[in-house]
């Protein structure tokens, strides 16, 4: 049984007697309720009806629960959207802040400022595992919305984001703020694929295109976003490996690009790769890119130092200090020198090292320059630019290094005493990058007249200093005059004049180091 109604213009439905018509008359009938807009619905167990002014529910142990009013206006404008709210579990009640709600099976209705806003299907459901309108997404402030094929929900504390391909995931401080910087949805990262979590030293949050990394040390958020750098570093542990959290973003360069993580960094190369450097070795390349151009292999580590293969170079890093890998390895039999215009072609010293037994020779030799007078191009002296790196040493264990400097730092009125202290520093750094080699520090080439006073003042200067410093050193004051040596000008030999010095070289060499 049950009642035909019909409005005055417009179609007839039917009040059924069961649980939704008896609920119907004592819920006031058409004067409360309305008119039905359609027949009865759903299973034996589960009838429901919608009114004009509500809709009546009952459940299987036939209870009525009524949706009416807003909630009613608002369940009926989202019955077509993700499969609409559905059931509700119970009548509408104030939340414990005093908010109108009604919960369905698929969804909840928020009333805020007299207006319904509901949250449905997955949306609702990843609000439901936040904590709902108790947990940090707070309520809704809108209703969800098309964005292309995804959707968006706006919460006070966040949002909610959903794609076919995803589920739902949301987005809260403090990632929202540098999620939107890098262009939300529409930008590289896409949308959310989970929620945020904790990691050691910091939380992340995926996306399609990306994750979003931030660090508990400064609070600053990184991304790493889809592509070769993102995918070896998820190779090599992600934040949990030996590159831990990213500390910059990717940055494109001419040719490549590269990410700075906490323990390193990667870079990738048009055509060669991404390759992963320490921290140290990508400080040298970030300071001047194409000094040894783009790395041609992962940094490695084993006694000798830091090993970095590069495009124009190979070097090692040993105790802070930089070193080239030459290639003739570096030996007891090899002698490096470092020295100003006085060891140019087939000097003295070359010739003096050999007789003294050193083969293999590797020379530094830069005209004008001196303990602090400026290497050209450097704009600074072997001291300063070997504490820069900006002279690199050759890597190995030679049999002797070989110090000629002092005649351009008198001929430039340097301090003896500012010389001396350079002389030291140098000396220091030598020892650093070869404890098991002599070293030799030679004084100035020079004459016995006044005009060379000033070079041999240098000259004992300097070997005075070597001395002090427990290294060997050989005085070539007034050599010029004592051998006879010829002079291409004031203060440099001719090839006669170093080819009469140098055996006399290798006589104090030999003596110096017990040869």
């Amino acid at each position: 049984g049950g009642t035909i109604y019909a409005a005055v213009k417009g179609d007839a439905h039917i009040v059924h007697g069961g649980a939704v018509g008896e609920a119907f008359d004592e819920l006031g009938g058409v004067a409360r309720l309305g008119l039905p807009i359609a027949e009865q619905s759903g299973p034996a167990d589960r009838p429901w009806q919608a009114f004009q002014r509500a809709g009546v529910f009952a459940n299987e142990d036939d209870v009525p629960t009524l949706v009416r009013g807003v909630f009613w206006q608002s369940w009926l404008r989202f019955a077509e959207e993700r499969g609409g709210l559905g059931f509700p579990k119970g009548p509408e009640h104030k939340d414990r802040r005093g908010t109108p709600v009604q919960e369905f099976i698929n969804g909840v209705i928020y009333l805020r400022d007299g207006a319904p806003v509901p949250t449905i299907s997955d949306i609702a459901a990843a609000h439901r595992r936040a904590g709902g309108a108790s947990g940090p997404l707070g309520y809704p402030k809108g209703t969800q919305r098309a964005f292309g094929d995804r959707l968006v929900q706006q919460f006070d504390g966040g949002e909610v984001w959903w794609s076919g391909g995803t589920g739902a995931a949301s987005v809260q401080p403090p990632f929202l703020a540098a999620y939107h910087e890098r262009g939300g949805a529409d930008g590289s990262l896409g949308v959310p694929t989970a929620e945020a979590s904790r990691l050691a030293g910091g939380s992340m949050q995926p996306f399609q295109g990306g994750v979003l990394y931030r660090s508990d040390s400064d609070g600053a958020i990184r991304a790493t976003t889809a592509g070769d750098i993102q995918q070896r570093y998820e190779d090599l542990g992600g934040p949990e490996g030996e590159l831990g959290l990213p500390t910059g973003d990717k940055v494109d360069v001419a040719g490549g690009r590269y990410q700075a993580f906490a323990g390193g960094a990667l870079l990738w190369h048009e055509g060669a790769g991404v390759f992963r450097l320490d921290a140290a070795s990508f400080a040298i390349w970030m300071a001047d890119p194409a000094r040894f151009g783009w790395p041609t292999k992962d940094t490695w580590t084993d006694e000798r130092g830091v090993h970095q293969d590069w495009e124009k170079a190979q070097t090692v890093l040993r105790e802070g200090r930089l070193l080239t890998v030459p290639s003739t390895p570096v030996d007891a039999s090899t002698a490096v020198l470092l020295c100003d215009s006085q060891c140019n072609g087939n000097s003295w010293i070359e010739q003096g090292a050999r007789r003294a037994g050193f083969s293999n020779i590797v020379k530094f030799g830069f005209g004008g320059s001196g303990y602090l007078a400026p290497i050209s191009g450097l704009g600074a002296g072997f001291t300063e630019s070997v504490s820069h790196s900006t002279l690199l040493l050759p890597e190995g264990d030679p049999g002797v290094v070989i110090v000629t400097l002092g005649g351009n730092d008198a001929a430039q009125k340097r301090p003896a005493s500012d010389v001396a202290a350079a002389e030291e520093q140098l000396i220091g750094m030598l020892q650093q990058a070869y404890p098991n080699a002599a070293i030799v520090v030679d004084g100035v080439m020079s004459r016995s007249d006044a005009a060379h006073a000033a070079r041999r003042a240098m000259d004992a200067a300097v070997t005075e200093e070597a001395r002090r410093l427990g290294v060997h050193a050989i005085s070539v004051a007034g050599w010029v005059s004592t051998f006879t040596a010829p002079q291409a000008d004031n203060v440099h030999l001719t090839q006669a004049g170093h080819d009469k010095i140098a055996p006399h070289y290798a006589d104090a060499l030999r003596a110096a180091l017990g040869r």
